[in-house]
């Protein structure tokens, strides 16, 4: 079995519609040009989406778009799961003390790592703290690998398979990062 290289964009798009992700490409970065959103502080370049590009199932289409325009970051509708995107630090934390109960997908940037859950179940992980975000359904997004400055903490699949990771419900989530750690580790 061969591993999935996100970095090769074409095996990415495969990769994500194999798990009936909805893609689309949006703007492309340029090295020393920036995002070509034009805007000279994108707190994103080159992975936030166009206006006006629809997500679509066809990986073939997503293929052929991302052929036009090198660069171009790969993002996927947050309907197929739930995106909670939390500043580096406490994320970091988060993968840290989640890592003891499952595998659980999560994307680090530079800023941010954001953690993959069931649908609809981002609103029951609020316990987490005010500084996380929630992206939730069709009309929200998540730039993914290889968009620039973006990479898998934790893929979306189990490497000796790539069979799917079983999403973890918000809820689940919520209670065990609001636990206290245990000064002992778990041993008494």
């Amino acid at each position: 079995m061969e591993l999935i290289n996100t970095r090769r964009p074409n095996d990415a798009v495969t990769a994500y519609s194999a798990l009936g992700w909805a893609l689309s490409v949006g703007h492309r970065y340029r090295p020393r040009q920036g995002c070509t959103c034009n805007n000279p502080n994108c707190p994103m370049p080159g992975a936030h989406p166009r206006t006006g590009s629809p997500a679509v199932s066809n990986p073939e289409h997503v293929i052929e778009e991302l052929e036009k325009a090198p660069g171009a970051g790969l993002l996927a509708t947050t309907s197929m799961f739930d995106a909670l995107v939390f500043p580096r630090t406490t994320g970091m934390a988060a993968i840290v003390n989640l890592e003891k109960i499952a595998q659980v997908p999560c994307i680090v940037t530079d800023e941010s790592v954001t953690l993959l859950i069931l649908p609809a179940t981002g609103r029951y992980a609020r316990t987490v703290g005010a500084d996380v975000r929630i992206r939730s359904g069709p009309d929200d997004w998540i730039a993914l690998p290889p968009s620039h400055g973006t990479r898998w903490d934790t893929p979306p699949w189990v490497l000796q398979t790539n069979s799917p990771v079983a999403l973890l419900h918000g809820g689940d989530i919520g209670r065990h990062l609001e636990e206290p750690p245990d000064p002992f580790g778990g041993q008494r």
